[in-house]
């Protein structure tokens, strides 16, 4: 005899063939590489978004925010296949439909290859990732449709009486849904918690305390990504391919981009979703080959203007082609710090571009096009600023803001930078900005490198301080004072510190 309440029978046996489901679309995303539904629907979402509602949640979740966009979809997907599973349990006590948890399983495959992954860009059956993509999606399903039909049909089910089932067994199989619902959860869980924890809690350039050096030891050097999972290509098959209106169409494999004359480069790096104050600012030594270069191989048409980048996991971005031959720093980079890149920072090649946010400098390089017109990258498609030209900023890095510290000299240190305009000057406030003294400062290694400045300072009594630092850039202009978030251009103001001096 079945339950009194079938669509609610069905939407518990559809939440547990839901979970399972999710969670082995990540395992055999392990296995072959297929990329789940709820990381392929990230970006369309995204895309949905409103760019200063994406902009606030930037500013306000930073790494966070990825991890809760992944949990939810994936809380999503699970709901939308136990509703799911409610209609199959509907339908089942209306009507005797041979086959029915197949049909049901056929339905959810043909909603996801004919509607969901065209939406997220997977190509119609998911084709994008290979032809045998739309087989690993039917067999996903069909997995769902026998644990929904096992669920509904043995495990929830209620015999017809007290007596019908052995009491053991009967207790057994109300386990059944749990084991395998829970079960399945946890082993989601051991698959993706680890990298959340590390992406939110110890993102590489929270493992830096004190302050900075003046270059960012690659393991620490930050890391920003659009994506829930990075590509990792293989050097054997890749290719560099420079295209469009050009002359002399180049394809080049990795051996042959370093047997190009390069040029190395102290660069320092910055997100455009950077806070003021924030972490996401880095310096490493690059090397690599000048764009420009490159491209004079190619010989550009007289009709380019545009030279239009695309990356390994769908990233496109642009710079104007006048700005690219006026600029050698801007480089094809293949090593950093004296090694390949590593895989999180753009293995095989990336673009650097000095000066500008790191927007502009795209990781796993696939092709380089010169086109005629603007083309806007991705984050321009979502509101962003097309230029992205780092503002002067400057930050404290020590002392921490909250910080006790004891009455007596107090070293205040930190890093101001202004892109390629180099930093004229830098001073600090005690006192909440009606008093600003001067730093010290440190010749970077670069033009295009960050300056670390630091100052003795010995309050005169216990107490809360304010501490801020303001800079200027090279060509003598001030840092903006007005707080302003990242969004549309990236975030401007002076960064302030709070501590307490005590005499203990």
């Amino acid at each position: 005899m079945l339950t009194r309440h079938p669509a609610g029978r069905g939407f518990v046996a559809g939440a547990v063939a839901g979970a399972a489901t999710v969670t082995a679309m990540y395992l055999v995303g392990l296995l072959t590489g297929l990329q789940p539904l709820p990381q392929l629907l990230q970006q369309p979402l995204l895309d949905a978004l409103p760019g200063p509602a994406f902009g606030f949640l930037i500013d306000n979740l930073q790494h966070l925010g990825k991890v809760i966009e992944e949990a939810g979809l994936i809380a999503g997907m699970v709901v939308a296949l136990a509703a799911w599973g409610a209609v199959y349990g509907r339908v089942r006590s209306t009507r005797e439909v041979p086959g029915l948890a197949m049909i049901m399983g056929g339905l959810a495959w043909a909603v996801t290859t004919l509607v969901l992954l065209p939406f997220s860009g997977d190509g119609l059956l998911g084709l994008n990732e290979g032809v045998a993509a739309p087989i690993t999606w039917a067999v996903l399903y069909v997995t769902y449709a026998i644990i929904l039909e096992a669920a509904y049909e043995r495990w929830l089910a209620r015999p017809a009486s007290d007596d019908a089932v052995d009491p053991g067994r009967r207790q057994l199989l109300r386990m059944v849904p749990v084991l395998v619902g829970g079960g399945s959860l946890l082993l989601l869980g051991v698959r993706l918690l680890p990298g959340w924890y590390q992406s939110v809690v110890t993102p590489p350039e929270s493992g830096l305390a004190g302050p900075s050096p003046e270059i960012t030891p690659v393991s620490n050097f930050y890391v920003v990504s659009k994506n829930f999972s990075d590509p990792v290509v293989s050097e054997a098959g890749w290719t560099l391919e420079v295209k469009g209106l050009v002359q002399h169409p180049q394809r080049l494999s990795l051996s042959a981009l370093r047997a190009l004359p390069s040029s190395e480069e102290t660069v320092t790096m910055e997100c455009v979703s950077n806070n003021v104050g924030g972490p996401l600012m880095s310096t490493g030594v690059f090397s690599g080959v000048p764009l420009r270069d490159l491209l004079a191989l190619a010989g550009p048409q007289a009709s380019a203007t545009t030279v239009a980048f695309n990356a390994r996991d769908g990233y496109t971005e642009s710079l104007p082609l006048s700005l690219v031959m006026g600029a050698p720093e801007i480089l094809v980079v293949h090593s950093l710090a004296g090694a390949p890149l590593p895989d999180r920072h753009g293995f095989p090649a990336r673009i650097i571009t000095p000066g500008h946010y790191g927007v502009k400098s795209t990781k796993w390089l696939e092709s380089i096009e010169l086109v005629a017109g603007d083309r806007n990258g991705y984050w321009e498609n979502q509101g962003w600023e097309r230029n992205a030209i780092i503002k002067t900023t400057a930050r404290i890095d020590i002392p921490r803001d909250g910080f006790l510290v004891k009455l007596g000299p107090i070293d205040i240190a930190g890093v101001a930078f202004a892109g390629t305009r180099r930093i004229s000057t830098v001073e600090v406030s005690t006192d909440g900005g009606r008093n600003w003294l001067p730093a010290t400062l440190r010749a970077p290694l670069s033009s295009l490198a960050w300056t670390l400045w630091s100052l003795t300072w010995t309050p005169d009594r216990e107490g809360a301080y304010t501490l801020q630092v303001r800079a200027r850039d090279g060509e003598g202009r001030l840092q903006a004072a007005a707080t302003a978030p990242s969004y549309p251009d990236g975030a401007s103001g002076f960064h302030t510190v709070r501590v307490n001096v005590t005499a203990k």
